[in-house]
């Protein structure tokens, strides 16, 4: 299903670290009691409008310093890397009980043991996280120069090197979304961000998150991505390569569901319908062209 190795490194980011230990545990400590003070003060403050401007304010608070004081791993620190053969999909429980679904063709990287900041790389693919909440322990997913902070949430991250646009879709809880200088903002349930790489902008849009994490069991919902993200889709489900005219293709969205279970030919004939393809397939490789 998935094979283990050692990355390099863990920490590609090149970033100095800002304050020594003490510094660092301080800072820690009053972002934590502003959070606590403000949030659970009230058990009943949980049921208000108000709760989730001050939840979100108090995230942002902690964001804002947290990204400075990036967790530091000892050299000591076993750290894991998985990826997920293409065609498999591989589920991943973490040291602190949190589970990740990760994609075909899809790579993660975390330590053995977490400190302070619980903090995972997705190195490239598709993930979906499911994360136990500890008010104590914030949970951090990188990939590229972007991150995604929370305290305890369920969310889908969509970071494949090969894609211009990387996708952040959240399904439960509060989402932080930003990168190495600035925050996007929070990101409530059935919202998506979306960061286009080469442009660096971002949107964000309403979507069904449920559908759009289906892939976790075997439905795949594409909607209105671009061309090159339905043939990457194709490559790793199928474990395949497609050939087809970029530059004739650059331009062209797609909206698709099928079953990663559907044969090859039954998918390539509604993609063929829809975008009037014709497809010769010769062994594992696939060719598209107009007809």
């Amino acid at each position: 299903m998935f094979k283990k190795s050692k990355p390099k490194s863990w920490d590609d980011l090149g970033e100095d670290h800002l304050y020594d230990e003490k510094i660092m545990k301080a800072i820690e400590k009053s972002m934590l009691n502003h959070i606590h003070r403000h949030i659970y003060a009230d058990r009943h403050f949980f049921k208000t409008r108000t709760f989730k401007y001050v939840a979100a304010a108090a995230l942002l608070l902690f964001t804002s310093i947290g990204l400075l004081l990036k967790s530091r791993q000892t050299n000591n620190d076993k750290l894991l890397s998985i990826t997920a053969l293409k065609g498999r999909i591989s589920i991943i429980s973490l040291p602190d009980g949190s589970k990740i679904w990760l994609n075909s063709g899809s790579t993660i990287s975390y330590p053995e043991k977490f400190a302070r900041i619980r903090e995972v790389r997705l190195v490239n693919g598709e993930a979906f996280f499911d994360i136990r909440h500890d008010d104590n322990h914030p949970f951090i997913v990188r990939y590229g120069n972007m991150h995604v902070q929370v305290l305890g949430t369920a969310f889908n991250v969509k970071y494949y090197t090969k894609l211009n646009d990387v996708r952040v879709t959240v399904v439960r809880g509060l989402v932080e979304v930003g990168d190495k200088t600035r925050s996007f903002g929070m990101i409530t349930p059935d919202k998506e961000i979306i960061y286009n790489q080469k442009k660096d902008t971002h949107t964000a849009r309403q979507i069904n998150s449920q559908k759009v994490s289906a892939w976790k069991a075997r439905e795949v919902n594409l909607y209105d991505v671009p061309f090159e993200d339905l043939m990457l889709t194709l490559e790793n489900v199928y474990g395949i390569t497609v050939k087809y005219d970029r530059a004739k293709m650059k331009d062209v969205v797609t909206t698709i569901h099928f079953l990663s279970t559907d044969d090859l030919k039954q998918v390539l004939e509604i993609i063929k319908t829809i975008h009037g393809l014709n497809y010769t397939i010769e062994g594992k490789e696939v060719s598209l062209e107009k007809s």
